[in-house]
């Protein structure tokens, strides 16, 4: 049994060398060897983390390597992609378990999965049936809708006798939803325990899916440490797409609408005028002061290329917002250079001047020597150097959500309030 633990923990290192991500993420797994099970499988321990269960014989049968780093990445993914969390929102929990393989294997080679393994491929004839095709690097919820769909359309499954027939014959024989439901599929075995996570609470559960987000930035930092920077960018594309959303769902949600708000709002200047029809009120004559609060803007759009047509339009759209609470905005379209300046009077312009190199000088420039606003808001993707020109007034950079990152050289160094427009 030692042995076969230390086996287990041994494929970290193949894959630390081939696919560090995985590699580094199943490190920090707990692992046990038990004849709980008869294969191998994932399940929670107690409320706070999940372990790797593995049956000695199982595994001992294992004698290509391939597979055994197939089995343990295919488990990893199932973490990885919170299938286990999930689970208790489906109701068909068996058309879950396919729809869940199908997506983590196919971020695994052919020839690392076993005999019998759920794949896209195995369902070739099901889709010339009834005139679809699956899309590739979906989430568990598409392949579970569209299961679910076809389950009911599906006639009968064949027999046990013919599925055992066609199982020698071949085992990659086509597949319909009726054959997989069957309580003796070895594969959907492994997926068992997961009604373990059933019992728990719902402050229980998210507990787990905090340690579970807490490993996944552990492996991060890990791999940043070995000079993987971009580490996600070796992934397949749909795993990487959902960790980089991921990691973005971490960072602290600042309601950045609000932000701009206060910060504009905040900016006024406070003006006393003598009016001839409000009286005083102390001595009852006329002319009185009435208050005046003034708000003046300068707003900078990056025009630059690399900012897209839809954020320009969140741009103007915040700006519309800001000149209906009374502001006096002006606008300047800037990417190296300004190329207009213009007093925003509530409609976007039908023209968009620049797209550019980006340069952040010109614009704290003009609010310096000719504007004189009260506070300065940029709209920019941030692609720039930090600009060397110092602002005399308060600078708000709104940074669109596919900027520069939060711990780039540049965001620290630029001077002011900086805040992310998440969608």
């Amino acid at each position: 049994m030692t042995n076969t633990l230390e086996e287990v923990s041994k494929t970290s290192i193949q894959l630390i060398l081939k696919e560090p991500f995985y590699g580094h993420f199943f490190t920090g797994l707990l692992k046990e060897v038990t004849e709980r099970i008869d294969t191998a499988a994932v399940t929670i321990q107690g409320h706070n983390a999940f372990k790797l269960l593995v049956n000695e014989e199982f595994w001992q049968s294992l004698t290509d390597k391939e597979q055994r780093y197939g089995l343990i990445k295919h488990e990893i993914l199932h973490i990885v992609l919170k299938h286990l969390h999930k689970y208790k929102d489906y109701e068909h929990k068996y058309l879950y378990n396919i729809a869940a393989d199908l997506v983590v294997n196919q971020y695994i080679q052919k020839h690392q999965l076993p005999e019998g393994g759920i794949t896209l491929e195995r369902f070739a004839d099901l889709e010339k049936e009834h005139n679809f095709e699956f899309e590739r690097n979906k989430d568990v919820g598409y392949y579970y809708h569209i299961l679910k769909k076809l389950l009911g359309k599906t006639s009968a499954g064949t027999s046990s006798e013919s599925k055992e027939k066609k199982a020698v014959a071949s085992p990659d024989y086509q597949l319909s939803i009726n054959d997989l439901l069957d309580d003796d599929n070895s594969e959907l075995k492994r997926h068992q325990l997961w009604k373990e996570i059933e019992s728990l609470t719902e402050g229980e559960t998210k507990i787990l899916d905090i340690n579970i987000n807490e490993l996944l930035k552990q492996t991060a930092q890990r791999l940043k440490s070995k000079g993987n920077v971009n580490w996600w960018g070796s992934l397949p594309a749909g795993l990487s797409v959902y960790l980089q959303e991921l990691f973005k769902s971490f960072e602290p949600s600042v309601d950045w609408r609000r932000v701009l708000r206060l910060f504009t709002s905040s900016s006024s200047k406070t003006f006393l005028k003598n009016t001839l029809k409000r009286p005083s009120k102390r001595y009852g004559t006329t002319p009185g002061i009435k208050i005046k609060r003034k708000n003046k803007l300068l707003v900078a759009i990056d025009t630059s290329g690399s900012v897209s047509n839809e954020e320009l339009m969140i741009f103007f759209g915040e700006i519309y917002h800001i000149w209906k609470q009374g502001a006096e905005i002006h606008i300047v379209e800037c990417d190296v250079i300004i190329h207009k300046k213009y007093r925003y009077n509530g409609t976007p312009p039908n023209v968009i001047h620049g797209r550019g190199g980006t340069s952040f000088e010109a614009p704290i420039e003009y609010a310096n020597t000719e504007l004189h606003p009260d506070c300065i808001v940029y709209f920019t993707d941030g692609y720039a150097p930090p600009p060397s020109v110092h602002s005399r007034y308060p600078l708000l950079w709104m940074i669109t959500q596919s900027g520069i990152d939060e711990d780039s050289t540049t965001w620290n160094e630029l001077s002011g309030r900086k805040v992310r427009m998440k969608n």
